[in-house]
């Protein structure tokens, strides 16, 4: 059987993608952007997991994309990996109360702004009925042996965060252990991180596991809840440093 590559926007490439720019962009980001250290507050894990972590600004996602250790694929907006998508997201979304010349700007960089998001190689995340598609790369990823980072904050400024640290997290990226199980049969494991930009480390605890024997509706609250409870109490043991929210 002839090999394939991982493909965020399709169901494979048949050839393995070199991206000489993206190389060089990294290369040069890199320079203005200290490399983070991982603090394994647990036991590393030989089997592939999911690590849920604070989204900070861009910070713990650009560490994520440019120093992950070991390597890891992050979930991703799917958005940015298709032009149109992007420049509507970008202009009702991101770039919606932002300075004018901003929006003039956009279609100049938009271009970039997807060759970036697609070179990293992400997993797609889809809000509509394509999302078995995230779960599908999802798996791909994990049964490949690769890691996975998701910030799953949901930002809301009308309910606010749920702590100092960090806002409510979207429940859906739990079902990834349901789908995983059915198709693999294994229990996977969900991390909690706390990204402390001040301090330049990403601190890991003790995870929690998928229980094929819980119901989904209730093991969607009960994962999330103890993500967002430990990542708290990661922070909480950590000297006073700055804490940089979502948004």
């Amino acid at each position: 059987m002839k090999k394939t590559y991982y493909s965020p926007t399709k169901p494979y490439f048949k050839r393995k993608r070199y991206r000489p720019f993206f190389c060089l962009f990294k290369r040069i980001v890199k320079l203005f952007f200290p490399k983070p250290e991982y603090v394994w507050l647990t036991e590393k894990e030989n089997e592939a997991a999911v690590f849920c972590c604070n989204h900070t600004k861009i910070y713990a996602p650009a560490a994520n994309i440019l120093y992950s250790n070991p390597p890891a694929r992050m979930w991703a907006n799917s958005h940015f990996l298709y032009y149109k998508d992007c420049y509507r997201h970008m202009m009702t979304k991101v770039l919606k109360d932002r300075p004018r010349i901003l929006k003039l700007i956009c279609p100049l960089i938009l271009p970039i702004i997807v060759h970036v998001f697609r070179s990293i190689e992400p997993i797609p995340v889809y809000h509509s009925l394509r999302v078995t598609a995230t779960f599908d790369k999802a798996i791909e990823t994990l049964s490949s042996g690769i890691d996975s980072y998701v910030f799953p904050e949901k930002l809301d400024e009308e309910i606010g965060p749920i702590n100092k640290y960090i806002y409510e997290f979207r429940r859906g990226f739990t079902y990834l252990g349901e789908h995983y199980y059915k198709q693999t049969g294994k229990i996977l494991k969900f991390f909690p991180v706390y990204c402390c930009q001040a301090m330049n480390k990403f601190f890991i605890g003790d995870p929690i596991a998928y229980d094929p024997n819980v119901k989904m509706r209730e093991q969607r609250e009960s994962i999330c809840m103890y993500l967002e409870n430990k990542i708290k109490e990661l922070a909480d043991s950590l000297p006073q440093h700055e804490i940089v929210m979502y948004g």
